[in-house]
């Protein structure tokens, strides 16, 4: 798919005889964002990246974009072309966190959660994502593109298998789930979070979303705990045990996912180094003295 175009801007009818001009959005790695001026209103363009199919489905990309836009916390879905499935939403002046400022302030992680939890509450997905069987079908990526893999990732698999045998004993109601919480896809206006990039959007189990939220970030102990006081209400031991698991889960998926990309990809990245780091810190989490009672206790 080309970057913006005269031709793409010229499908969007509201736009017609007005003023327009567009520039480069930073963020996203498997999409091209814009900035585009119609006369003195500012909106953003999401335009697919060539060859990202494989891994997103675009039109459950959409459908997840326009039900999260309904909620007050995402920008609303004002536009959109087919067959490319381009988008135009809401233009928010706001700043993109960092994950330095997000684990330097708890303030800021309790507003984060309230934003995520109003996802969970109010938005409506039609698709279910599942951790574990979207990593057994990566593996069929990797055997195709000879993706590398480490030499102890069978016990890796068995951690993952071991993770979700525990969270079948007691399953909770799939709710609306981001999946993909990096600290890009934060926006603070300054009186509200807002969360963008819905790629990775399905129905699934709430304490997977606060695991991945909890694992792109190096939170200490105590924030790990607010965050589940502040979505709970409560410390509730088994759930925070729940996110401490799906921390595991997390890594799992997106190590697998970079190790295809290094194959794959033409960006720029280190996606073998990114992968590397990540399974690292699922050992690290997995090897944790109180793994056993995580387990026992979801």
């Amino acid at each position: 798919m080309e970057p913006i175009t005269n031709e793409i801007i010229s499908r969007i009818d509201e736009w017609k005889g007005k003023e327009i001009r567009w520039e480069p959005l930073g963020g996203g790695i498997t999409n091209h964002n814009y900035t585009v001026y119609v006369d003195d209103e500012k909106y953003v363009m999401r335009i697919p990246g060539a060859g990202t199919d494989i891994f997103i489905d675009r039109d459950n990309e959409l459908e997840c974009s326009i039900e999260a836009g309904k909620t007050g916390v995402t920008p609303r879905v004002l536009h959109h072309l087919k067959p490319e499935n381009i988008s135009v939403v809401q233009f928010i002046q706001g700043k993109t966190l960092t994950t330095d400022e997000i684990t330097g302030n708890n303030s800021l992680i309790t507003r984060i959660v309230s934003a995520i939890r109003v996802i969970h509450e109010k938005a409506a997905f039609k698709k279910r994502f599942d951790p574990f069987q979207t990593v057994r079908d990566y593996m069929d990526y990797v055997k195709k593109y000879d993706a590398p893999l480490p030499s102890d990732f069978d016990r890796m698999l068995g951690i993952s298998e071991e993770i979700e045998s525990a969270m079948k004993k007691n399953p909770l109601q799939d709710v609306a789930c981001h999946n993909d919480y990096l600290s890009e896809n934060f926006l603070d206006d300054g009186k509200e979070i807002w969360i963008i990039d819905w790629e990775y959007g399905g129905r699934g189990d709430p304490y997977f979303d606060l695991g991945d939220f909890a694992v792109e970030h190096p939170f200490l102990q105590e924030q790990e705990e607010l965050i589940i006081t502040e979505y709970c209400g409560e410390l509730k031991n088994n759930r925070l045990y729940r996110m401490l698991l799906y921390k595991i889960v997390s890594d799992l998926w997106w190590s697998v996912w970079a190790m295809i990309q290094s194959r794959i990809s033409t960006l720029e990245f280190d996606f073998y180094a990114y992968g590397n780091g990540r399974f690292e810190r699922l050992r690290i989490n997995a090897g944790n003295p109180d793994y056993r009672k995580w387990l026992g206790g979801v």
